[in-house]
């Protein structure tokens, strides 16, 4: 029996264009999209010079049209320390009630809402192109949000097709920058060779076939030939601490997490994409070959109905 992804999942590789929402945050205000105005001097569209978060909203337990986001305190920590590193100066505490009051002003419940903050717009006479930030400026926080299928809906991992491709990014691969050049060219490449995602591999002069890193917006989860599941870990490739990997990590202690080298997938039982927005995704073609049986496999299954869960029963906090 062949699977195929669902409408659903079908909906969710749609343009995120159309379904944004009609208002938008920009700078503690909410309104209209067409009305939101960010100066072309912008260090953000300048530079890239700026970092960004995307966020799962799911209505909260009892209804009452009131929403919560899924994993708030890691993706704030997340964020704080791209912030940080970036020295710019804001305060994630308010992603939580800014989300949900952009989330009510365009009535959505079960939502993606994206998050970026530059470092702001020079003052006027400062030069546009200094690369060292001059004098102190205000950052530029945009979000918009758009809607996603609801829990409900994740009966069963979507299936994807992947090619395994050299990751070309840069070393601080564990801060979400807006800075995604190289994240684009990877996908286009993807695109190119006809397949849904890229699974990134680090591999340095000597290193021989490299080392699994991430897919191009998830991390990645492995079943090994000899059935050992595991995930790469934060020291042995510069990749993002998943908010989606922490909950399955918490949830799922026989997860492993060490070097996972490149040649392992191609033996793989089974390969797995989670994030935020995929959830568990399971990659049933590989670089044109078939992965495992071509179906979502027990363990993507298995580690679905677990994060579904532990959303539901707000273990994900």
């Amino acid at each position: 029996m062949r699977f195929e992804p669902t409408d659903v999942h079908r909906a969710q590789r749609g343009s995120e264009e159309e379904a944004a929402t009609v208002i938008v945050y920009l700078n503690g205000d909410l309104l209209p999209r067409d009305r939101a105005r960010v100066s072309v001097f912008d260090r953000g569209f300048v530079f890239g010079d700026g970092v960004y978060e995307g966020l799962r909203a799911v209505p909260r337990s009892g209804g009452g049209g009131n929403t919560r986001i899924v994993g708030l305190r890691g993706h704030e920590e997340r964020m704080a320390e791209g912030l940080r590193e970036a020295r710019i100066d804001w305060d994630v505490r308010r992603l939580g009630p800014e989300s949900e009051r952009l989330l009510a002003a365009n009535s959505m419940l079960d939502a993606f809402v994206y998050w970026q903050v530059t470092r702001g717009t020079p003052g006027k006479g400062a030069p546009v192109r200094q690369r060292v930030p001059g004098t102190a400026m205000t950052p530029t926080v945009f979000a918009y949000c758009s809607p996603q299928p609801p829990l409900d809906s994740f009966a069963a991992p979507a299936c994807k097709s992947a090619v395994a491709i050299r990751d070309i990014r840069w070393e601080m691969g564990r801060l979400k920058s807006i800075s995604l050049m190289g994240n684009v060219w990877c996908a286009m490449h993807a695109d190119a060779a006809g397949a849904d995602d890229a699974i990134l591999i680090r591999k340095r002069r000597g290193e021989g076939d490299g080392l699994v890193g991430e897919g191009l917006a998830t991390n990645v989860v492995v079943v090994t030939r000899e059935g050992e599941v595991c995930t790469p870990s934060l020291d042995s490739v510069p990749i993002l601490a998943g908010v989606t990997r922490a909950i399955l990590l918490r949830e799922r202690p026989e997860i492993r997490e060490r070097a996972v080298r490149a040649s392992e997938l191609r033996d793989a039982r089974e390969i797995m994409l989670i994030g935020t927005t995929t959830m568990v995704a399971s990659v049933t073609r590989l670089d044109g070959a078939q992965v495992g049986d071509g179906t979502p496999g027990p363990v993507a299954c298995s580690l679905l109905r677990t994060l579904v869960d532990a959303i539901r029963s707000r273990r994900d906090v």
